[in-house]
């Protein structure tokens, strides 16, 4: 079963939240690099909007994130 708190993003790929915010966090700043590094969004795509609202969160692509 899988953890609830920790929402798939990218069903295609079973691409985990948290596994996106670590790729955020090691500089991955972009959708082209979580893809690149995680493989979510090389599927069906129907994710693209969802990442981008965490890379947005996590400051847009300048390095900063917000949490």
């Amino acid at each position: 079963m899988r953890d609830t708190d920790d929402p798939v993003v990218c069903v295609c790929m079973e691409v985990t939240e948290s596994e996106l915010v670590a790729a955020l966090e090691q500089g991955h700043r972009d959708l082209p690099a979580l893809r690149a590094a995680t493989g979510a969004n090389s599927g069906c795509g129907d994710c693209a909007a969802d990442i981008e609202e965490l890379v947005e969160f996590a400051g847009g692509g300048t390095g900063g994130c917000a949490w």
